[in-house]
Parts: structure tokens; C-alpha cells; sequence
């Protein structure tokens, strides 16, 4: 039982930790009646948005909640690099359905502590990175 328990603590001392945040979106039960901007402009500025902290390196995945059958409209999950739950907030709080009133956030703290990342694929450029080397990217089609 103590190997157990030496190898498990070793295991978590060894461990790179990266945080970050689940900001997870839903919509607002009482969402503004009044906006004076269309969805369409709220839907251009959240994709900047998140566009903006991929850039920034902010960003780590985004996107709605759904399945084969669809999704629930205004539901989503972005997951963003911070260094604590303030900045996380800070995030959270310029996302432009939930500055405007049409989405509330939760957010949940989370710690990458395996897996892989060997590239840098931006998608919002088109452009994959690998080792200091770069590639633009455009459809096959």
C-alpha cells in the first residue's frame, strides 16, 4: 500500500499543470426585449470575440453544445487559458451575448494535466504551425 501511495505522489509532483476555465454559456432566462443590435451583429462580434483569444492564445476550444439532434440555442462552452478565477471572470464577462444580456456564464475551474499538443492549428487565420514552421492552410474544395 505505501508503494501505492509513494508512486501515486510522485505521479502528481511530476505532473505540468496548465489552468484553465470552463466558461460555460447558457442562455438567460430574462434576455433583454430592447437590444437595439440584430443577433446577426451579436453573432459577428462573438465570433471576433473568440477570434481575438485565439490570437492572444486565451482560447483553448470553443463551441455549442449539441448532438446528433441538434443543440440547445445560446449553449455553449468555451474553454480559455487564465492565470485564476478573476481573470477568468474578466473573460467571461466581454463575451458579447453575455455583456449584452443574452447569456449567463458559469465557470469552472479545470487543470490540464495530460495530453498532448504538438501543434498550433489557427483556424480563425488558416494557418497551421509545427516547430517553428508554418503553413497556410485553404479548403480542398
Amino acid at each position: 500500500m505505501a508503494d501505492a501511495r509513494d508512486e501515486a505522489q510522485r505521479i502528481m509532483q511530476n505532473l505540468v499543470r496548465e489552468q484553465c476555465y470552463l466558461l460555460m454559456l447558457r442562455p438567460a432566462d430574462n434576455p433583454p426585449t430592447d437590444f437595439p443590435r440584430s443577433q446577426d451583429e451579436l453573432r459577428v462580434d462573438h465570433h471576433a470575440y473568440l477570434v481575438d483569444l485565439e490570437r492572444r492564445g486565451l482560447l483553448f476550444a470553443a463551441g455549442p453544445c449539441r448532438d446528433g439532434e441538434g443543440w440547445v440555442r445560446g449553449t455553449g462552452i468555451l474553454m480559455v487559458r487564465a492565470p485564476n478565477r478573476a481573470e477568468a471572470q474578466k473573460l467571461a464577462d466581454e463575451e458579447p451575448y453575455t455583456k449584452a444580456g443574452f447569456r449567463t456564464v458559469e465557470i469552472v475551474p479545470w487543470q490540464r494535466n495530460e495530453g498532448v499538443t504538438s501543434l498550433n492549428l489557427r483556424l480563425a487565420d488558416g494557418v497551421l504551425e509545427l516547430d517553428n514552421r508554418r503553413w497556410r492552410l485553404s479548403p480542398a474544395d
